[in-house]
C-alpha cells in the first residue's frame, strides 16, 4: 500500500516554502515530509499550549522519531519521509534530536526567558543534526553529489541558519552570511534549496505584500546564483 505524500509547506511558511519549491522534483516529497514533521513537533513547543499537553506531544514525537529511525513510523509524514529516503537509496532520517530542540524552546518560552547566544547555538546544533543535515543528505542523493568533503561547512551553515532564525540580530546575520559564502562551489547547485532558504533568512521578516513579492525575487536570484554557469547563461 502506497503512502500519501506529505502536503507542501504553505506559502505562509516563508523560507521553508521556498526550500520546498526550489528542491529538485525528485526530492520534494521528502522535503515536504521533513518540514511537516518539524511543524508538528514545533507545534508542541508553543508557550501558549497547556504545559502537560505540550510535553505529551513532544514525548509522543520523541518515540515517533525513534520509530522513524528504525524504519517503523506510524505518522503519515514520518511514513512519507521514510519512503522518500529509501527511494533515494538512503536510510530513514535520524530526527531524534528535533523533539529535544523543541523541548528546549518550550522551556525557554514557558519561563519567559530570552534566548542567549550560547543557548541558541546549542539548540541549533540539535536542529542541524535532526533536520538540516537530513535535508542535505536527501538533496545530495537525488543530485548524485558527494558532500562528504564539505561536512564541516554544511554543519556550520545549519547551525548559523537556526541560530539566526532564533535571534535575528546583526551578529547572527553576519555569521549566516559568512557560512553561506563558505559553501564550496561544486556542491552549491545540489543544495540550491537550502541556499535559497538561508538567503531569504538573511532579510527582515516579511510583513507586507510587497515584502512577500520581494521574497519571490530573492529566492529566484539565489537559486539562479547557485546554478552552474552554463545553466545561468541558458536561463
Amino acid at each position: 500500500m502506497s503512502v500519501p505524500a506529505a502536503p507542501p509547506p504553505p506559502r505562509s511558511a516563508g523560507a521553508r516554502y521556498f526550500a520546498w519549491l526550489y528542491s529538485e522534483s525528485a526530492a520534494r516529497d521528502g522535503v515536504a515530509a521533513l518540514l511537516a514533521i518539524e511543524h508538528e513537533i514545533m507545534t508542541g513547543a508553543r508557550g501558549e499550549l497547556d504545559h502537560a499537553v505540550a510535553h505529551a506531544r513532544l514525548a509522543w514525537w520523541q518515540d515517533e522519531c525513534a520509530r522513524l529511525h528504525a524504519a517503523q513510523p506510524v505518522h503519515p509524514a514520518a511514513l512519507a519521509a521514510r519512503d522518500a529516503f529509501l527511494a533515494a537509496g538512503l536510510p530513514p532520517p535520524d530526527m531524534r534530536m528535533l523533539p529535544e530542540f523543541a523541548a528546549a524552546r518550550l522551556a525557554c518560552a514557558s519561563l519567559g526567558r530570552e534566548t542567549t547566544a550560547g543557548a541558541a547555538a546549542q539548540d541549533a546544533a540539535r536542529w542541524t543534526e535532526a533536520l538540516f543535515l537530513p535535508l542535505v543528505a536527501l538533496s545530495a542523493a537525488v543530485a548524485r553529489v558527494d558532500t562528504g568533503t564539505a561536512a564541516a561547512e554544511l554543519r556550520a551553515l545549519g547551525v548559523a541558519l537556526c541560530t539566526h532564525e532564533q535571534l535575528r540580530d546583526e551578529a547572527t546575520r553576519t555569521a549566516l552570511r559568512t557560512t553561506l559564502a563558505a559553501l564550496p562551489l561544486p556542491i552549491r547547485a545540489a543544495l540550491r534549496a537550502l541556499i535559497v532558504w538561508s538567503t531569504i533568512a538573511l532579510r527582515p521578516v516579511a510583513v507586507s505584500r510587497g515584502a512577500l513579492l520581494a521574497e519571490n525575487w530573492i529566492a529566484w536570484r539565489a537559486a539562479r546564483a547557485a546554478a552552474p554557469p552554463a545553466q545561468r547563461s541558458a536561463g
